[in-house]
């Protein structure tokens, strides 16, 4: 039998009506105003399944608790009263006889035990005996034993400790003997513990098998790089390796004078080049005046040559049609004009003459200039590419040989460091308990699965609840509590945060029963996760990982029952409604609706 829930409790009372409270199988939340009885309630859950508690103060005039609960096969009804230490059972279970129950085992039991009621609730049909101490001794499985994974208290739920294993070392073995039976249904007898020490036994011998082979792999690679140091014997690696730093530095520095000096000589060499250009288009054009001088010359001496011609030619006074005469009309002569023209054309091509020789004489300059510089130029370029680069490289290379000294030097001492730590580690290794003692460790009976999906549980709850600024997080089996980002709860947090990171505990290994148990308990009863203000506390959970967890609890309804207390002021704003919660909510008066769990007490 199992999947079972608490669908009523009941306070009773001789003197007013029965106080009520009704629960769905999947979320609950009861949220309230301080001191309406929100943990009331969940104390008469307690008080019920045997806890040795008092639910509520004699003088409210309740003095009996009923709890109502429906399993596959019907439902069951549990009565305690207050200071008694009997449980009446009612039910239409066919498996369930209705009786008188005790809470506790007696010495000569006569009426039937709840514990062996409340286990068959989850599948354990007979009585266990689960190990106790380190020395296997046994004691029974009780309902008390799993308590602590169903009811996370107010006063447990900011604890710096792990919120699931017990303070008390007595107390620890039993309990992580009994979440080993939930999850394996094993007891694991001295007989299990002998096979588990022959396992670590040949894994101590192929763990030194292992080192032994690293120790070995380390020396042939010492040996193979004490090979290539021998070449460095007798020199001083870092006085030569200072020395060629400071030798490459200078060529380089040398490398980069020689290059802007090139630079600056081809600067050079463009501007002389730039001016024999303009010398030779001033020649050009001169050329081209000198070639119109002389046509202009010859052009007037051609006139001056016709005028002297004409004047030699006799003048006709006769008109050789008529045989009158012809009168004599005056005729102005070109000559002298010519002449004067003429004059200051020669002296002008003389004047050119002269300025195209200066033009000359000037090419020549920049030209035997433009004709070093280029040398220059070419001397700069021959040093960089045939002496100081080569130069360079050279020192580059017996830098890259020093320096590859200086990494095979450092793998050597690394590969020494390790061999050591190697033969440490193979000394170090535990022994194993001589002869035929053995002790129980229950820790030991967790299995990498149980590692595995825990850590990956505390990541995924985290992250879900949007954990601010979280990288990693896992679950120490050690301390039998999270981490989250290497920083353990008990040293970095405060009461609030502690609160949120117990929650979450809680949540982790409830998801764990309900996929990987053999029997699932199938309900948590967390009080206070979000730790009120109220209480003094300063660093709660910020406002979106508080709204985060109710999406959460809203979102994992499917892994059983599970029943919320938390201050009405801290419930974050979400459609409880619509998801299908059950919420109920004591008002204190302030406003309309239920004052409180217990009926007319304030």
């Amino acid at each position: 039998m199992s999947n079972f829930y608490i669908e009523r409790v009941i306070a009773h009372s001789n003197e007013k009506d029965d106080a009520i409270v009704t629960f769905n199988k999947g979320l609950n939340i009861i949220q309230g105003i301080s001191d309406t009885g929100k943990t009331c309630v969940v104390n008469c859950i307690a008080f019920v399944f045997g806890r040795d508690i008092i639910p509520f103060d004699p003088s409210t005039g309740y003095n009996t608790v009923a709890m109502v609960l429906v399993t596959p096969k019907g439902s069951i009804t549990l009565r305690r009263e207050v200071g008694k230490k009997q449980v009446s059972v009612t039910s239409n279970v066919k498996e369930i006889e209705s009786d008188i129950y005790d809470v506790e085992y007696k010495k000569n039991q006569k009426r039937p035990v709840l514990n062996s009621l409340l286990l068959q609730l989850i599948g354990i049909e007979d009585e266990h005996m689960i190990v106790s101490n380190r020395h296997f001794e046994k004691k029974r499985l009780t309902w008390k034993n799993l308590m602590r994974m169903i009811y996370i208290d107010e006063d447990t739920i900011s604890r710096p400790e792990s919120v699931i294993e017990p303070i008390q070392y007595v107390e620890k073995t039993l309990f992580l003997s009994a979440l080993l039976f939930l999850i394996t249904g094993r007891d694991f007898s001295e007989k299990d513990a002998k096979i588990k020490k022959e396992i670590k036994k040949a894994r101590k011998k192929a763990i030194e098998e292992y080192i032994n082979e690293k120790i070995i792999y380390a020396k042939k690679r010492r040996e193979e790089l004490s090979e290539k140091l021998a070449v460095y014997d007798n020199v001083n690696i870092e006085l030569n390796t200072a020395e060629i730093v400071q030798s490459l530095e200078e060529t380089e520095a040398a490398i980069l004078k020689a290059m802007n000096d090139s630079k600056e000589l081809l600067s050079s060499i463009l501007q002389a080049e730039e001016k024999a250009a303009e010398c030779d288009v001033l020649l050009s054009r001169y050329e081209n005046l000198e070639s119109q001088y002389k046509a202009d010359i010859k052009r007037l001496s051609f006139i001056v040559n016709g005028e002297v011609e004409i004047n030699k030619m006799p003048k006709n006074t006769t008109c050789p049609f008529c045989d009158g005469k012809i009168a004599s009309h005056g005729r102005e002569s070109y000559i002298v004009a010519s002449r004067g023209e003429l004059s200051r054309i020669i002296a002008q091509l003389e004047g050119l003459g002269e300025t195209e020789s200066d033009v000359r004489e000037e090419k020549k300059i920049i030209q035997a200039e433009l004709d070093n510089l280029q040398i220059n130029r070419a001397n700069l370029e021959c040093l960089i590419s045939e002496e100081l680069k080569p130069r360079a490289s050279e020192l580059t290379e017996a830098l890259s040989k020093y320096r590859a000294y200086v990494q095979v030097d450092e793998e050597m001492k690394l590969v020494a460091q390790l061999a050591n730590e190697w033969a440490d580690d193979l000394y170090n290794i535990p022994g194993e308990e001589e002869g035929d003692t053995i002790e129980y460790r229950p820790k030991e009976y967790f299995d990498d699965t149980f590692q595995t999906m825990m850590d990956e549980y505390a990541f995924n709850i985290l992250k879900e609840c949007k954990y601010e600024n979280l990288t990693v997080a896992r679950f120490n089996l050690q301390d039998f509590d999270i981490v989250v980002d290497g920083l353990k709860k008990a040293t970095n947090h405060g009461q609030g945060h502690r609160a949120f990171l117990n929650t979450v505990v809680a949540l982790m290994f409830r998801e764990y029963l309900a996929e990987y148990a053999k029997y699932k308990l199938g309900l948590l009863i967390i009080d206070t996760p979000l730790l009120g203000l109220e209480q003094g506390v300063d660093d709660a959970a910020p406002e979106s990982m508080r709204t985060a967890l109710f999406k959460y609890f809203i979102n994992h309804q499917t892994e059983g029952q599970l029943i919320i207390v938390e201050n009405l002021k801290h419930i974050p704003d979400l459609d409880y409604k619509k998801s299908g919660a059950n919420v109920i909510t004591f008002t204190k008066g302030r406003f309309e609706g239920r004052y409180g769990f217990l009926n007319d007490v304030k």
